[in-house]
């Protein structure tokens, strides 16, 4: 809920389809800043991603910047945190399934994954919905908000809602098990497509306050704030490192669809699509070092950081690395207890942890 005007008025969180999502745990970490009575009236989230923590700061009236290094964050950002007085025309966007007469449409998406994502059929729309939203939409809200809906569509017909792996035979031979969910895979994409239009419409909301959605890489975000919230990638100590840009590759390449092509790389049987490769934060050899520049950058800020407690760095370091910058006094660490995320395969649970510096 937030409070504005003196009314009270409730709202359903996004329900995101985004790994690592905090959307759970957000509520626990608004707790702890009350408990801990952390005043500040701005938020930085540098590592926007779903868009969950800069939604709630939100709906807590505070003036939000949202920060993702995607493109497609960015455009998800937008359409759920950056403020509008445009409505979205309902009509309009479900419109963009529907082909123009005398409109000759490229099949990238058609021609280059076949059997690896979606159906044919399939394919062929993501095309025609990308380009027709690329040609229609001159709002970047509407713009934005159009695009929302095309990512929550392809996102729910994934089998763990992600893009690492040619596995379209996961859904297509599912029969019944604990695994997926057939009753959504079946359903068309014209039938999703209304229900996000429709979730979209309920969620989106003005707060009457400037919030800003930006595009850069974390190091290079140098927007201030009262508080900065920092929600890096995890590395598992047991297991590899899959990144986020391995995870969502697809997405970022529609919101490139022109140069898409040029950057399919056909040595991976998925067809990863690279554009926005990043190393920061991705590696293990260099996390350190990046997360003492990022803290650097903020040293006048509240500093907060989601972490878990069985990856690398510890918490016990990162811990080290913000008493670099902040008096070991005014150094704490909140357990939130044990969580699992629903697109965590292993269902392996550990402790989240905030690391707050004041």
């Amino acid at each position: 809920m937030y409070y504005k005007r003196n009314m009270c008025i409730e709202r359903k969180l996004p329900v995101t389809r985004y790994y690592g999502s905090k959307r759970k745990l957000v509520k626990k970490i608004w707790q702890v800043f009350e408990e801990q009575n952390i005043q500040f009236n701005s938020i930085l989230d540098v590592f926007g991603g779903s868009g969950i923590f800069s939604y709630y700061a939100k709906l807590k009236n505070k003036d939000v910047t949202y920060n993702d290094i995607f493109k497609f964050n960015y455009y998800i950002g937008k359409a759920l945190i950056g403020n509008s007085t445009t409505s979205i025309n309902y009509d309009k966007i479900l419109n963009l399934l529907n082909e123009r007469e005398g409109v000759i449409y490229k099949d990238t998406i058609e021609n280059n994954y076949r059997n690896i994502y979606f159906l044919d059929e399939e394919n062929h729309l993501i095309d025609v919905i990308v380009q027709n939203i690329d040609s229609e939409f001159n709002n970047e809200f509407e713009k934005a908000s159009a695009y929302y809906v095309l990512f929550q569509t392809c996102l729910i017909k994934r089998p763990f809602n992600l893009f690492h792996r040619k596995n379209l035979s996961l859904r297509t031979n599912h029969t019944i098990s604990n695994f997926g969910n057939k009753t959504t895979w079946e359903k068309s994409f014209h039938e999703l497509f209304k229900q996000f239009v429709n979730e979209l419409k309920e969620i989106q909301f003005n707060n009457d306050k400037i919030n800003n959605i930006t595009n850069f890489s974390a190091l290079n975000c140098d927007i201030k704030a009262d508080l900065v919230y920092i929600d890096p990638p995890y590395f598992n100590i047991k297991g590899s490192h899959l990144s986020y840009h391995s995870r969502y590759h697809f997405l970022e390449g529609l919101t490139n669809y022109n140069e898409l092509a040029n950057f399919i790389s056909l040595e991976k049987n998925n067809k990863e699509i690279c554009i926005n490769q990043s190393m920061e934060f991705e590696s293990k050899t260099n996390f350190c070092n990046d997360m003492k520049e990022l803290i650097s950058k903020h040293i006048n800020s509240i500093i907060v950081i989601s972490y878990r407690n069985m990856g690398y760095p510890s918490i016990e370091e990162i811990k080290n690395i913000l008493s670099e910058f902040k008096p070991l006094k005014d150094i704490y660490i909140v357990n939130l207890g044990e969580y699992s995320y629903a697109l965590n395969r292993s269902r392996t649970k550990a402790n989240e942890y905030l690391i707050i510096g004041r």
